[in-house]
């Protein structure tokens, strides 16, 4: 058992935005932040009403058993693009105490929220653990993503982590709708065995719920994905207007983009059936 020092909490970094729409706008009146987490102000392309925020984690990285802690409201109309400004890494758990993040989510009627995928990046004998809870009114629209690295590939370190536990439930109308839970832990599993994750190293997630999904053709979008250079996809309709997209790749750049060429086409797509 961890004694109290190892249990001290280095950094804990907290953000607390709240959208609501103004004026044609969604502006972000409410704005909490410890570091070293920080937000940026509202940025807007055109006339676009979508107010676009970006996220940083100053410190550089998160080290044993640091902490963080995002919440993020959307009132009902409002429309909100979260984009974190780098990838997130997690360092050695020298102290062997877990860093943790947690993300809540709530999105009011009407209301659209955009979480651009980046990559978490889990240090050789790094421990994290991220809890996502999304709670959406029914028709209101969400659409996420994730992607979760073996460690620093380019110095050799790959699977060389402690563990790596993410969980995700998404509710509608405080039903719950989805729920992931990804948990590696690399020294007492084999992750290339068949079933697992084989040849791949990399894993990402694009999450999308809203009622534009009961329009959209997703057998068309399946054929559309790209699947090369060790590129696996797979699209996946869930009771309850969503969508669901796991990848695995070798290659985090062809990962990256498919991801994002995918998070891009459902945002495009769904705006045209709103």
């Amino acid at each position: 058992m961890a004694n109290k020092e190892q249990t001290r909490i280095n950094h804990h970094g907290k953000l607390d935005l709240v959208f609501e729409p103004r004026r044609g706008y969604t502006r972000m009146p409410h704005v909490y932040q410890q570091p070293p987490l920080k937000a940026s102000r509202e940025l807007y392309t055109g006339k676009d009403p979508t107010a676009t925020v970006y996220v940083m984690e100053s410190s550089g990285g998160m080290v044993a058993g640091d902490r963080n802690d995002l919440t993020i409201r959307l009132l009902p109309d409002s429309q909100a693009r979260i984009v974190q400004q780098s990838a997130l890494k997690v360092y050695r758990s020298h102290t062997g105490v877990p860093c943790i993040q947690t993300i809540e989510v709530e999105v009011g009627a009407r209301a659209r929220m955009e979480w651009m995928p980046e990559v978490i990046i889990p240090f050789a004998d790094a421990k994290f653990q991220m809890d996502t809870t999304i709670r959406l009114a029914k028709d209101a629209t969400v659409l996420w993503g994730e992607i979760i690295a073996p460690g620093r590939e380019k110095r050799g370190e790959v699977f060389e982590f402690e563990s790596f536990k993410s969980n995700m439930r998404i509710y509608v109308e405080d039903v719950l709708l989805a729920m992931d839970s990804i948990h590696f832990v690399p020294k007492r599993m084999q992750l290339s065995q068949m079933g697992l994750l084989e040849a791949s190293l990399y894993v990402g997630s694009v999450w999308l719920v809203s009622p534009a999904v009961e329009s959209l053709d997703v057998r068309e979008l399946q054929q559309e994905l790209k699947l090369t250079n060790g590129l696996r996809v797979s699209m996946t309709r869930l009771d309850g207007n969503a969508i669901h997209c796991r990848f695995l790749g070798t290659e985090q750049w062809e990962l990256q983009q498919e991801m994002k060429r995918v998070f891009q086409q459902l945002s495009s797509l769904i705006t045209n059936g709103v």
